[in-house]
């Protein structure tokens, strides 16, 4: 991957956009060469037209002292991605690529907003205000249409109009859906969670058990009706869970080697029936994934990008 930097970038978040183009968010820190203790923090925007061989900066959003970059959200039209200063006022990173490439940083004006899920072009995201949380809707132009109570969430989905949402790392009742009546309803999930992801007909929370095995349940079209998907104990927490909303589903699952982490590609094409286990190599690197057509990629912090070419299943 020529043209990102050589050293002091972290890449956050990336997917391919079709066939050729893809694009990266990431965080670089870079130091004065004059004063070594000195260092600036910028969020950076690459893009690459050749497959991901040659990447070039789009943009670049300097921050002071970047506390926070992450939940990226990706929708029809766009990512979105939350950052957080460290005096507290909150951004967020609207990045279009449809029909042409774009970047702006939004001033919310709410501390601690972080986008959960997107509909109908509509953003949703929580923050929080006196110590308790708020779901907050915002329009295309970051407008806030409804504002509601709501609990502490880390991620969500949609499913046929009601948000399925976790609060990650927690016990018992972890597992919430703001139903179509306007009502919250929590239930318990197997596992403390992780991530939450969109498959077809239904979603799969990843997370590990209480005997720190690592486990991923499907539930359709209600939250009572649950699967188990996987399950292993060969390691001990889920580093990514990606899908192409369909049949595809993908976990990157880590355990530790001494003061390393390793990590292996596991992968099922049909919606969790099979699975298949890939080596990563240098997998301690391991920063992103995304999926597109027939293949999955994985990209390194050594600007490495590793395609695996699977058969997708076409139930």
């Amino acid at each position: 991957m020529n043209g990102l930097p050589e050293s002091g970038f972290t890449i956050d978040y990336t997917c391919f956009l079709n066939q050729d183009s893809a694009i990266i968010i990431g965080r670089h820190k870079e130091y004065n060469d004059s004063f070594p203790t000195q260092y600036s923090n910028s969020v950076e925007i690459y893009v690459s037209n050749n497959k991901g061989s040659r990447w070039s900066l789009k943009s670049k959003f300097p921050f002071n002292d970047l506390i926070h970059s992450g939940n990226t959200i990706k929708s029809d039209v766009g990512l979105f991605t939350s950052l957080f200063s460290q005096n507290r006022d909150a951004y967020l990173l609207n990045t279009k690529y449809n029909p042409k490439y774009s970047a702006k940083l939004v001033y919310t004006g709410k501390m601690m907003c972080s986008p959960i899920a997107v509909k109908n072009n509509l953003l949703y995201s929580t923050i929080r205000q006196r110590n308790r949380a708020i779901l907050i809707v915002m329009n295309s132009t970051f407008q806030v249409t409804d504002s509601l109570s709501c609990p502490h969430l880390s991620q969500g989905v949609f499913l046929k109009d009601e948000l399925f949402a976790i609060r990650r790392h927690t016990i018992n009742n972890n597992m919430f859906v703001h139903d179509k009546q306007g009502h919250w309803n929590s239930y318990t999930c197997p596992v403390n969670p992780s991530f939450i992801a969109e498959i077809k007909d239904g979603i799969c929370i990843s997370g590990n058990n209480q005997s720190n095995d690592m486990e991923l349940y499907s539930y359709d079209q209600s939250a009572h009706n649950l699967q188990l998907l996987y399950s292993s104990n060969e390691y001990t927490f889920v580093k990514d869970l990606v899908t192409d909303r369909l049949n595809t589903i993908v976990l990157i699952l880590g355990y530790k080697t001494g003061i390393f982490m390793h990590y292996m590609l596991i992968v099922s094409n049909n919606s969790g029936k099979d699975w298949k286990t890939f080596d990563i190599p240098n997998s301690a690197l391991y920063a992103a994934c995304s999926i597109y057509g027939n293949s999955i990629y994985l990209f390194l912090t050594n600007n490495r990008l590793i395609q695996y070419s699977i058969e997708i299943s076409k139930e």
